[in-house]
């Protein structure tokens, strides 16, 4: 817990997670979300602080979103689960843990080819080996 934290939360992602619940979704850890003055719900695709997007991608999970930070020139991309690891992005494949396993596919070739075309930094929150790539 982080005391002096903002956390953004997609409405719809969160309510999605109390009606799928366990083994998807832990109920339980996420019912204090609910009642506290430090969540900010999210409602569909927009920007935080001018600087942050975020859209919903609906590839993994329904209402799973993906968000773009942008200062200057700098462009840092986070796919969440739909772009985990530099593999999954390099290489065309569908998983079936996805939502839409298809969609997530072109996804990331999509968010791949114009990261490497604009020079983007990716965060990659499953990947050990390579947690951070830019271009």
């Amino acid at each position: 817990s982080l005391p002096n934290a903002t956390y953004y939360i997609q409405q719809q992602e969160l309510e999605f997670a109390f009606e799928k619940g366990f083994p998807s979704y832990m109920p339980e850890e996420l019912e204090g979300l609910k009642n506290t003055s430090q969540v900010k719900l999210l409602h569909g695709s927009g920007d935080i602080d001018n600087y942050i997007h975020y859209e919903i991608s609906g590839a993994h999970s329904p209402f799973h979103q993906v968000f773009w930070i942008k200062e200057s020139n700098e462009t840092i991309f986070f796919g969440g689960d739909e772009a985990p690891q530099l593999q999954q992005m390099k290489h065309r494949f569908a998983a079936k843990y996805d939502y839409d396993g298809k969609k997530a596919m072109e996804l990331r070739q999509q968010w791949w080819q114009q990261g490497e075309k604009e020079k983007w930094t990716f965060l990659f929150y499953h990947d050990v080996k390579n947690p951070v790539w830019g271009f």
